[in-house]
């Protein structure tokens, strides 16, 4: 193999691998940048939906820490269907609870109260008085506390050992006391520096137990509320039945409480139906061994904690305090309705999915046990693939295009060798060309010559020495003039003045030139002229071009029996065809599309010396006077046709 292909090879072979390295590096890279993109897309919505449940965590845990600030100031004696609110009278009086009577907090399912023997009982529900059950939810708080029966009595039930109460020092002197004191620590009730602004209804700094004072008599009140209400309940009706038939008007509701001996009865329809209802009678209850008036009753009642129990077949929410009373511990709180908390997250979730769950997420707590999971919509998973695949896309497309650029810049710089290599070998032909074409000529000038000059050789053939040597001068100029216009083609100021002018006598003047080396070489030249034929055409470029064609025909053809060469013009339509035709071996098909490019040849290595610049330099001073040069194939030997433009 030659050098020149050698090193075309070998400089594309680096840069093949130089091309796969970058490529494949930034591929990687590309690619890992791609991946991580594709992970942080895919996960904005999760990330979103997790953001958005923390928030709304944030919101409920609010919510629901102020519901326990407000549900902890509650007196312990609401969570019973009547009460004796001592701040409201003095005297005996029972009322509904607020808890009976006003709706619950949206987030409250229902409060409930268990002792320790594990009855559970719900202030919208009185056994004893079954007439102040709300008769239209009835059903509904009927099951509310069969469900904390079975769900909750067993688990939640105060022990029933007392616990330890911390009791005041009763007075030296008897002195008047509010009926109802508050302190937030078991030893601020051995102060006897209480205030009547010390009550229930201020919220807990501490999450310490609460000692209530209230009075001997207030608290026996509680205690016996359903007796009192029993007691009083037939006098009532039979005041409200007077105050009927006196006015003649249809009866009016009870008022809410009654001060001294009046018990607040609920609104029935009808008088007359209030009093047919059947009253069930519970057995006295026996009363206290008697207190001294003045000595009051301590009550502890710690704050409210929230627990996780199953109630009605699913985990719930559950806060919870512990009473402690003389007459026993008790149980109270309530059940979050986590049907409520539903609807309050889908309302605030947007198109996430968040939803209630069990455990421990610090990220989205609400209270211990319980946090907020946060699932994306189908539409924003959907939306967040599509964004993955399209950077998958942007990226694969995008190193395809650049791939293919850098293989084409690599292709193009193997070319630029390759094409170096081929011009710095054919520029080695040409000198080596140049300098067999030069040395031939030179060498007959120089052997005729010197017969010349030393009155050698026969002395009647100076005048042929002498002819031989116009000849040896001549093809050396045509050597030189085709060097010579090659370097002006290459330069790019290759210049012709074509003028219109009569070509039948430039080439019969051209053939009469060329005509007696021929003769000399072995070959014969026939003329074949249009008379008064007329072209556009430059005298000197025609003079280069028809002595490159007939010098190359002669050179081709010695091998061949018939040595004629035919120079013929004739007009074809708009334009004049001069053609040069031998009879010698033709060109091979091969080598045709080459034939016009320069230091390139139509014959074998070892064919005549050339080179390669005349057809290469014809054909540019043909096309520079608005001609063209080809060849014709097809018959015996070659035949080049030079085609000028008439005017």
């Amino acid at each position: 193999m030659k050098r020149g292909p050698q090193r075309t090879l070998v400089a594309a072979g680096l840069l093949a691998a130089l091309l796969a390295a970058l490529l494949v590096a930034w591929f990687y890279a590309g690619w890992a940048d791609v991946r991580a993109r594709q992970r942080i897309v895919r996960a904005a919505p999760v990330e979103e939906a997790a953001k958005r449940a923390s928030t709304l965590a944030h919101e409920l845990r609010m919510e629901l820490t102020g519901l326990v600030g407000r549900e902890g100031d509650r007196p312990y004696f609401h969570y019973q269907n009547l009460i004796h609110d001592p701040r409201a009278s003095s005297g005996e009086s029972v009322s509904p609870s607020p808890l009976a009577t006003e709706p619950n907090d949206p987030l409250v399912l229902g409060y409930f109260q268990l002792d320790a023997k594990g009855r559970a009982t719900t202030p919208r529900l009185n056994d004893d008085v079954p007439i102040l059950n709300e008769q239209t939810e009835l059903a509904e708080n009927l099951r509310f506390r069969a469900e904390v029966t079975r769900s909750l009595a067993t688990k939640l039930a105060p022990p029933e050992l007392p616990t330890v109460v911390a009791v005041a020092d009763p007075p030296k002197k008897p002195m008047k006391k509010p009926a109802l004191v508050v302190k937030n620590t078991v030893e601020a009730v051995k102060s006897d520096t209480a205030t009547a602004g010390q009550v229930a209804l201020a919220p807990p700094k501490t999450k310490k137990a609460k000692v209530i004072t209230i009075d001997r008599d207030s608290y026996a009140q509680n205690s016996r509320s359903n007796s009192i209400y029993q007691d009083n309940l037939p006098r009532l009706l039979s005041t409200e039945q007077q105050d009927v038939q006196s006015q003649d008007v249809q009866p009016i509701d009870p008022p809410p409480a009654l001060v001294q001996q009046q018990v607040v009865a609920p609104s029935p329809p009808a008088v007359q139906e209030r009093v047919q209802v059947p009253v069930r009678r519970r057995a006295p209850v026996p009363k206290p061994e008697p207190e001294p008036p003045n000595d009051p009753v301590t009550i502890v009642v710690s704050p409210l904690e929230w627990h996780t129990q199953v109630f009605d077949g699913a985990p719930s929410l559950i806060a919870l305090r512990q009473v402690t009373t003389p007459d026993g511990n008790f149980s109270q709180g309530f059940v979050v309705d986590r049907a409520t908390l539903t609807s309050w997250l889908a309302v605030r979730a947007g198109d996430d999915v968040i939803q209630l769950a069990t455990g421990d997420d610090a990220t989205a707590e609400l209270v211990p046990g319980w946090h907020l999971t946060g699932t994306p919509n189908p539409q924003a998973i959907a939306s967040a693939a599509t964004e993955a695949a399209r950077l998958a896309r942007t990226f694969m497309l995008r190193f395809v295009v650049v791939g293919v650029i850098a293989a084409l810049a690599a292709a193009l710089v193997v070319l630029l060798v390759a094409r170096a290599e081929r011009l710095a070998r054919e520029r080695s032909q040409f000198a080596a060309a140049a300098a067999h074409e030069l040395r031939t000529p030179l060498a007959g000038l120089q052997l005729y010559g010197d017969m010349l000059a030393d009155g050698l050789g026969d002395p009647l053939k100076q005048r042929d020495y002498a002819r031989r040597m116009s000849e040896e001068a001549s093809r050396l100029g045509r050597v030189v003039s085709n060097v010579l216009g090659f370097s002006q083609l290459e330069r790019g100021n290759l210049s012709v003045e074509p003028t219109v002018r009569r070509l039948d006598d430039e080439l019969r003047q051209l053939a009469e030139r060329a005509e007696p080396a021929l003769d000399r070489a072995g070959a014969m030249l026939a003329l074949e002229v249009e008379p008064e034929l007329s072209a556009r055409f430059d005298r000197d470029a025609l003079a280069r071009i028809v002595g490159n064609l007939l010098d190359n025909a002669e050179k081709y053809s010695r091998d061949a029996e018939d040595r004629t060469i035919t120079l013929a013009a004739r007009k074809v339509g708009d334009l004049v065809e001069v053609t040069v035709a031998d009879h010698g071996p033709g060109i091979a098909a091969a080598t045709r599309s080459r034939l016009f490019r320069p230091f390139s040849r139509g014959v074998p290595a070892d064919g005549p010396a050339g080179l390669g610049l005349g057809l290469a330099l014809s054909q540019s001073l043909a096309r520079a006077m608005g001609g063209d040069l080809e060849h014709r194939p097809g018959g015996a030997g070659a035949t080049f046709v030079l085609r000028l433009p008439v005017a």
